[in-house]
């Protein structure tokens, strides 16, 4: 008796549970649900109660919650399969067992952070009997807020106690804003099924969970369209014009290769030549091997190890907000590491502060300015090719790469915001207009360079011919420059800095901080000027001859700039454990950026001028000139990558750092190979054959501009000295060997 009084109890309470988070619309016919197929009162009477206990008791409950549930007219397709799976299940026939066998019955491992329940997607996608049945299966995801009827104060972690109520911890937030009360649940369900019912049936599966006597009120929504098993796949007219561009392309630089060689043996015309070089494989991968000595060989190193930090960091911020198992452990890590990467942005300064390096370096060169606007072109075509070829890939290529409970939702995320607004992309608009759906999301650098090179050319334009006008005009853009951060900041009440916490890093589209001060090019300017002054001193210091200094002096110089940036860095993180004051906050948003940016060159400049040991040996070695050069294609195509690589996860994983590091290293390899291809296939064509047009036109050219991060002109003449191998051409460009010093 005692053992029937506590089923009954738990009974009422599941099926309370279920039926609270749904309002009735139109009620089942009481006809309908007399003379349903399957009643409770069916399954009931063919057992005794000992064997219904034992084997039916959980199936029979779930019937019942359903049938008390408000199904409307459009809805009874759905509870009529929905029942008949459950029937077969009874019965334990295969098809059924194989499609209940794929959803998730308990809600595992919320208390530690794994927000995302996905079941078994390919068991429910892929069964090998779907087309031979009457009912077919689809994969959706419902989210969950479990809520409570009571409303208490939250408490911190550390306040709740092991015998406390676990409803305290789920309602908690991590220092990280990491969401407890979240889940992402994955349902197989009937195809007839829509998304109101899908709701239904999986607040029935929820109702029988251990969460259904907590007293919580799930609000349960299906966002998304469902995914349905053995569903064609239809590729459109994009997908088969991206291909085939790229075969196109191959297709011409291979041709291209084979016609250079030849008509370089019998020295044909040298018009001919120059358009096959353009293409030629064999050309434009030799200009990723030239190593140009002009004392800034340093700067090689430092970009490719800022990309390489960069992708490490996008890397573990994206895992994080994906399915991984210990979300607590993690957020309990950060408050270690967390100084080392929660203000990671500023490693992005890194790249203006080079950028605006090398523009200066090469404005200087020239005795007189060439066209103002033909320096823009090549700039813009520079910049947009490569972002151009990766934004067609996004909307035609990439939603047929991958598969997975995930995958809809990215998909719809990354291609469906390309379609929308990669127009903006190409513009050089998108870090302006509909930010909250800009396409490809770490591409807001290219607007702000771009942004910056054309200010820059036209001060520096005006400072040639009107010296006075030209200091005046590039003295107050410095100052609005550092100054403006910290203006929007006190205006809109925002953060000191943009942490990358959960929130940010699950959906940084809809961040405030993220419109408003991130990405806009008159917030982030700072580190660009400091570059470019710093660009014009090296200019000025090597026609001055100015003397190298010593290598104690450079050590020390060194020394400071890392304290610098590692200040910086930590004081900036600082700010989200601490309570301060709004003007503080401003103050902060205005000088961080170019206070590492100060950082940045006192580095470069030290071993510029003077000798660090180990350092300028090591960021000088000659393997980080083409990895160097490849490093916008690097930053264009990593998070592509990284993406796919979560969106096709079919369940939570642990999350580790040491894992992730070495999947970060095959991510930068494999970026890389892309980036390789990008580079020979579409980049340097395209600025060849812009090289060549406005050849004649152009005054005495500098040296390769490579202002932007990562990027280098193609050099049309560009070919190995007669007699010479590759090996020895390589070896022609190796800097001294790296020298190991204990002196300091």
């Amino acid at each position: 008796m005692k053992l029937l009084a506590v089923c009954s109890l738990s009974l009422i309470v599941e099926i309370t549970f279920a039926t609270t988070n749904f309002k009735p619309s139109k009620s089942l016919p009481p006809e309908d649900l007399e003379n349903a197929e399957y009643s409770f009162e069916n399954f009931t009477d063919e057992l005794d109660n000992n064997e219904r206990f034992n084997k039916y008791i959980y199936l029979d409950d779930v019937v019942f919650g359903l049938k008390s549930q408000n199904w409307t007219n459009d809805e009874l397709q759905c509870l009529k399969d929905t029942l008949d799976l459950i029937k077969s299940l009874q019965n334990y026939t295969l098809w059924a067992v194989w499609e209940w066998d794929s959803v998730a019955s308990q809600p595992l491992g919320i208390l530690s952070g794994n927000r995302f329940q996905l079941g078994n997607f390919d068991q429910c996608m892929t069964s090998p009997w779907n087309k031979r049945t009457q009912i077919r299966t689809q994969y959706c995801l419902a989210e969950v807020d479990l809520e409570r009827n009571n409303h208490v104060k939250k408490k911190r972690l550390d306040e709740v106690g092991p015998y406390e109520n676990a409803l305290d911890f789920i309602e908690h937030r991590t220092p990280y804003y990491r969401p407890l009360k979240y889940l992402t649940w994955g349902a197989c369900v009937p195809v007839s099924c829509g998304p109101r019912s899908v709701e239904r049936l999986v607040g029935a599966v929820l109702a029988h969970s251990h969460l259904s006597a907590a007293g919580l009120r799930p609000r349960i929504t299906v966002n998304e369209s469902c995914q349905i098993s053995d569903q064609a796949t239809h590729f459109d007219t994009g997908f088969y014009a991206f291909m085939s561009l790229f075969g196109f392309m191959s297709a011409i630089c291979i041709v291209s290769t084979i016609l250079c060689r030849h008509n370089e043996t019998n020295g044909e015309n040298q018009i001919k030549l120059n358009l096959y070089k353009a293409f030629c494989i064999k050309s434009n991968a030799v200009d990723l091997l030239n190593m140009k000595k002009d004392g800034i060989e340093v700067l090689y190193g430092i970009r490719f190890l800022t990309i390489c930090f960069i992708v490490i960091c996008h890397h573990a911020g994206f895992l994080n907000a994906g399915p991984i198992s210990n979300g607590i452990k993690v957020d309990d890590n950060l408050t270690i590491f967390g100084w080392v990467i929660l203000h990671d942005d500023l490693l992005v300064d890194t790249f203006f502060v080079i950028s605006g390096f090398l523009v200066a370096k090469n404005l200087v060169h020239y005795k007189r300015l060439p066209n103002i606007l033909l320096m823009i072109v090549k700039r813009y075509v520079r910049l947009v090719v490569a972002l151009a070829i990766v934004i067609f890939f996004l909307v035609s290529v990439f939603p047929h790469i991958g598969s997975g409970p995930l995958w809809n939702r990215y998909v719809m995320e990354e291609s469906g915001a390309c379609r929308e607004n990669g127009w903006l992309n190409i513009l050089m608009l998108s870090n302006y207009i509909n930010p909250d759906r800009v396409c490809l999301v770490i591409s807001w650098y290219i607007p702000c360079d771009f942004h910056f090179f054309v200010i820059a050319v036209v001060v520096f334009a005006m400072f040639k011919k009107y010296p006075r006008c030209g200091v005046l005009c590039a003295g107050a853009l410095s100052v609005a420059a550092v100054v403006t951060p910290g203006v929007v900041n006190y205006v809109n009440n925002l953060q000191a800095i943009q942490l990358f916490t959960y929130e940010f890093v699950a959906d940084p589209r809809k961040n405030e901080q993220f419109h408003k001060t991130y990405i806009k090019s008159h917030t982030r300017a700072a580190a660009y000027v400091i570059g470019f002054f710093s660009g014009y001193l090296f200019m000025y210091c090597r026609k001055k001859k100015v003397m190298m200094m010593s290598q104690s002096k450079s050590v020390i110089i060194a020394c400071v700039a890392l304290v610098i940036m590692v200040f910086v860095t930590m004081l900036g993180v600082s700010y989200h454990y601490r309570n301060y004051s709004k003007i503080e906050g401003a103050f902060y948003a205005a000088l961080n950026r170019p206070i590492w940016a100060f950082g940045v060159v006192l580095l470069i400049l030290s071993c510029i001028f003077g000798k660090v040991p180990v350092v300028t040996s090591f960021l000088s070695w000659y393997p980080w000139v083409p990895l160097s050069r490849l490093a916008y294609g690097i930053y264009l195509v990593h998070t592509i990558i990284v993406t796919r690589s979560i969106a096709i996860s079919r369940n939570s994983v642990y999350y580790d750092n040491f894992s992730v590091f070495m999947n970060s290293v095959s991510v930068i390899v494999v970026s890389s190979f892309f980036a390789l291809v990008l580079w020979l296939l579409f980049e340097a064509p395209a600025n060849n054959l812009l090289i060549l047009m406005f050849k004649n036109r152009q005054p005495v050219r500098p040296t390769v501009d490579e202002s932007v991060a990562g990027t280098s002109g193609g050099k049309i003449n560009t070919q190995m000295p007669k007699g010479k191998s590759n090996l020895s051409y390589i070896d022609d460009n190796l800097p001294t060997r790296i020298e190991f010093s204990s002196k300091m």
